[in-house]
């Protein structure tokens, strides 16, 4: 009776076909089984996901960085992300709900470790739910494929069994929900496609709509969610195409379809995405002055509410005003210089240009005439406010160091085909490198007529000597430039369609000039920051790469990987928490290897199964819908993991997660359908023990392989030599702590 229900097909729910011949105890033994299934494996993995969940003690792998963007919701102050906000925000609701604490500094600089107060526990089971949703979605997927229940509790085990997938499901990340996200796109446009054969039904628009509704969660957690678009929108090219070669339905059918989808799978997803950005704007409403507000245009910083200073702020910009000059490339931020100076084998100890992202006092220059030896004193009554205008030849000193903006013919440190620029000369010092001529990105300037304004205003600095053009250089400065992005001066000089070479004046400060509202005349509609937003998302995500001027970070390269390495786990990720518990993400070699087995096996199965299609055409539509079902999924395994080959950024193993689960699901379908060719077999102990046999064995073997992992799945506490005692669960000679 067991193997009986193990292999039933008999499909279950609302609106489903019974198969005819079944007694009403049947359906209900069938019934009983399947939701005890479900309902073990959901309590299984909430109970392995929660317990001891508030170890590591501290902020283990990223979890500082989604701490400390949580923090910046619930005091609504502004922050950038090379993520979109929807997921960042599903964890600031955790935290709101869990009473976190706030006052607490988050940072990079030290270990973050957790107070008394037990708020982040709270938060990691928050998190965690979404672990438990991927393994419920799991088995309605695989079941929705298969209609077998042993290929879905297959499927669940391996997953609940995995040390990957369970370390990365009890912290505070991102991952835990875009893989839900993921999964529960896919299974939504599954269950779209099973009513295909009722169109434009209830359940039909039902499910294509929540389909369209996950797309647009997906996306707007992490840009990776492209991929399970992707996915979905091949399968609906492919229904469409169905529809284009039925000649029993006309044309307007077609359309019909082809309309349904595009609201469906393209307007709801992107209404829903771009609503997260302004849901996004409306709670960080403070950031005039928020750290890394250099990330955007002076326009962008004057649509904060915070930002009271712009009805004092002259438009016009004044030799002697105090100024922010602001790069119009996105990132790279205000230019600014300090007392530390380049290394002497570089050419020239000058103090460093750099750019900052953070607004502050080694930010401020002021505008002097070429012949004017100290900056003009606007408190005093003998100040004639005189505008800096197009062609004007000036010179800028910082505020602060007071040094001047200097420039000569040695190469820049890192971006070695560009001049260096420096912080040099004395206040009442005059020297040609330090001359700038003023240009304005205006057509029909004029020369000494035509203002220079705040905000309003896109300028290039040519420097008079050189010819060279002030820019950001291509890459950042090691640790002597405290990782800062390198200012460099173009020798190819003025190049009008290099926007590179454009600055902006944002701060302008002269109480001698009456002020004027630049907020009325420069503020950004809400459609025009979330375009901003994404054009410093899409810069700062194509930034995220290995920068080795200095040879390779050793933290990085011991925590980077490359795709090659994931399916055969030739190396895994250091988690460190604290000096008293240490964690290796990494995925169980048994449930690994069993995927990539199957992976392989696929090819060898398809032209097998092709040969039975064409000696045998009338198959069962189990047959047709199974393979369908396969090819899917492998689809998604593929379109979540072979990009990764393609890509110049830095990667990490956790980037394989969503990968997985679709192997996963891969091998929970084939695995079961080996079981069923194994009980067609003549045997001497009678088919009907076949099948509970196996998966007993099965379970056996991976419960024993989770507890074998506990050190991979929940990390090893220690006094002080966690890391020793972790290396002795590592399996090859390639993980590295």
């Amino acid at each position: 009776m067991l193997a009986a229900l193990l292999k039933q097909e008999l499909t279950v729910g609302e609106g489903k076909e019974e198969r005819p011949g079944r007694s009403p105890a049947t359906r209900r033994a069938f019934s009983i089984a399947w939701w005890s299934c479900l309902l073990s494996v959901t309590i299984a993995t909430a109970v392995l996901r929660a317990y001891k969940i508030g170890l590591p003690s501290a902020a283990t792998w990223d979890e500082v960085h989604f701490l400390r963007f949580s923090k910046h919701y619930l005091t609504g102050t502004f922050f950038q992300d090379v993520h979109p906000p929807l997921g960042k925000m599903i964890v600031a609701a955790i935290g709101y709900m869990a009473d976190q604490n706030v006052s607490m500094p988050i940072d990079n600089d030290r270990p973050y470790e957790y107070p008394q107060d037990q708020w982040h526990i709270l938060m990691r089971m928050g998190v965690s739910l979404f672990g438990v949703f991927q393994v419920v979605t799991s088995f309605l997927l695989v079941w929705e494929i298969s209609r077998s229940l042993s290929a879905a509790y297959i499927t669940t085990l391996l997953i609940v069994c995995d040390s990957a997938a369970h370390a990365y499901n009890r912290l505070i990340l991102l991952d835990p929900i875009l893989v839900w996200f993921i999964l529960q796109s896919a299974y939504s446009s599954v269950k779209f496609w099973s009513c295909r054969d009722r169109p434009f039904g209830v359940r039909w628009w039902l499910w294509l709509l929540q389909t369209g509704v996950c797309l647009g969660l997906t996306f707007a957690v992490k840009y990776v969610g492209a991929f399970v678009v992707v996915l979905v929108g091949l399968q609906a090219v492919y229904d469409l195409w169905q529809q284009y070669c039925d000649t029993s339905a006309g044309l307007m059918n077609v359309i019909k379809h082809f309309l349904a989808r595009c609201v469906g799978l393209v307007l709801v997803p992107i209404l829903l995405y771009l609503s997260t950005f302004v849901l996004h704007l409306h709670l960080l409403h403070k950031g005039a002055n928020s750290p890394g507000i250099g990330f955007h245009s002076a326009q962008f910083r004057l649509s904060f509410p915070d930002h009271n200073i712009s009805r004092h702020t002259p438009s016009v910009v004044m030799y002697g005003s105090q100024v922010t000059l602001l790069s119009a490339v996105r990132p790279s931020g205000y230019l600014t210089t300090s007392y530390d100076l380049y290394p002497p084998e570089y050419g020239a100890e000058h103090q460093v240009i750099a750019l900052d992202m953070n607004l502050d006092e080694l930010n401020a220059w002021g505008f002097k005439r070429v012949d004017e030896g100290r900056l003009a004193d606007m408190t005093s009554d003998e100040y004639v406010a005189q505008p800096v205008a197009h062609g004007d030849l000036v010179r800028l000193l910082n505020v602060f160091t007071e040094r001047h903006l200097h420039t000569h013919r040695v190469r820049a440190p890192i971006t070695r085909h560009m001049y260096m620029a420096t912080g040099f000369g004395e206040v009442d010092e005059f020297y040609e490198g330090s001359v700038w001529r003023v240009l304005l990105d205006e057509p029909g300037a004029e020369p000494g007529v035509t203002p220079l304004r705040a905000v309003g205003s896109w300028f290039r600095l040519i420097n008079n000597r050189t010819g060279c053009a002030l820019r950001p250089g291509l890459s950042k400065y090691p640790s002597w430039g405290f990782g800062a992005w390198e200012a460099a001066c173009d020798p190819k000089g003025v190049n009008l369609k290099d926007v590179h070479q454009l600055w902006q004046i944002d701060e302008n400060v002269n109480p001698k000039v009456e002020g004027t509202d630049l907020k009325a005349l420069y503020e950004m509609s809400t459609l025009n920051k979330i375009v901003e937003l994404h054009q410093v998302m899409l810069n700062s995500n194509s930034k995220l790469k290995v920068y080795d001027f200095e040879g390779e970070d050793g933290m990085q390269k011991l925590l980077r990987s490359y795709p090659w390495m994931w399916p055969v786990l030739y190396r895994g990720c250091p988690g460190h928490g604290t000096t008293w518990h240490s964690l290796y993400f990494v995925g169980s070699p048994h449930v690994y290897f069993l995927n990539l087995a199957v992976l392989c096996l696929l090819p060898l199965l398809w032209v097998v199964s092709e040969v039975r299609r064409q000696r045998r055409p009338r198959q069962p539509a189990e047959c047709s819908r199974i393979r369908e079902g396969l090819l899917y999924l492998l689809l998604g395994w593929a379109l979540h993991y072979l990009p990764f080959w393609a890509m110049q950024r830095i990667l990490y193993f956790h980037h394989y997660l969503p990968s997985f689960f679709f192997s996963t699901m891969i091998s929970g379908v084939v695995v079961d359908g080996l079981i069923g060719s194994l009980e067609r077999l003549p045997l001497p102990l009678g088919r009907q023990f076949v099948r509970p046999t196996i998966l007993a064995a099965i379970s056996a073997f991976y419960v024993n392989s989770f507890l074998t992992n506990w050190e991979l799945a929940f990390g090893v506490p220690g006094d002080g030599t966690s890391e020793l005692l972790v290396k002795r669960f590592l399996y090859f000679d390639s993980w590295e702590m």
